[in-house]
């Protein structure tokens, strides 16, 4: 039988084991109890509601058709080969000139790689990534360069290179600084990379004090460990 033709609660537990987590950790992570997900992987609790597919992939780090069994989850060709290039793209400080027009140029390029993130284009975005990190250091809009440390995050940990992503994440906060929504937004991707790193508190405490950076006082929440 192949991992296509597993039922959906079968496939549910193997993607778990791959990602190390225990039934109890991905009952957390859902916010459901151990035995929903034991049910679920039974065969017991059928699935028949998208949300809860979608929800399901979103903790394993894969795509909800791969659960459905529409398409096998690999690697793309190419994309592990990119990897290095990546590394050494954000271990650089460099700031170089760019001029007003190339700016713009890379606020399309930046689009444009969202959109390749966004339809699974993942080969292509590794072989463009490294040479926009390096040319978006010298753009002056702070919120162009958090965009594209965000999109860097989140095609790393889909890639499962969770420490990498969070590498990432966090140059995203440092060039946000003292931008509360600009901080805000890289803050979902470090809580992001942090998940998938199986760091659940940290990632809870990272988004709670980014949250609360734009929130009045009066609602703002206690944050883990404080």
């Amino acid at each position: 039988m192949t991992s296509d033709d597993l039922p959906i609660g079968r496939r549910v537990a193997s993607w778990r084991v791959r990602r190390s987590m225990t039934q109890q950790q991905l009952a957390d992570r859902l916010r459901r109890s151990k035995s929903w997900v034991d049910k679920v992987e039974r065969g017991v609790r059928a699935l028949d509601r998208y949300s809860v597919i979608q929800d399901l992939a979103e903790v394993l780090r894969i795509d909800p058709e791969v659960l459905l069994g529409q398409q096998s989850q690999k690697t793309p060709v190419g994309a592990l080969d990119g990897m290095d290039d990546i590394r050494a793209a954000l271990a650089r400080y460099d700031t170089p000139e760019v001029t007003q027009q190339t700016a713009e140029e890379v606020r399309r390029q930046v689009g444009y790689a969202w959109l390749t993130y966004q339809h699974a284009h993942y080969a292509q975005l590794v072989r463009v990534l490294p040479s926009l990190l390096d040319v978006v250091q010298g753009v002056r809009a702070l919120e162009l360069r958090v965009q594209t440390y965000r999109l860097a995050s989140a095609l790393l940990v889909k890639l499962g290179e969770a420490d990498l992503g969070w590498l990432s994440a966090d140059r995203a906060m440092a060039v946000a600084g003292d931008d509360p929504p600009l901080a805000a937004t890289a803050a979902i991707s470090v809580g992001q990379a942090l998940r998938a790193s199986g760091r659940d508190c940290l990632a809870l405490a990272a988004t709670l004090a980014a949250a609360n950076r734009i929130l009045p006082a009066d609602r703002r929440g206690p944050i883990p460990g404080r």
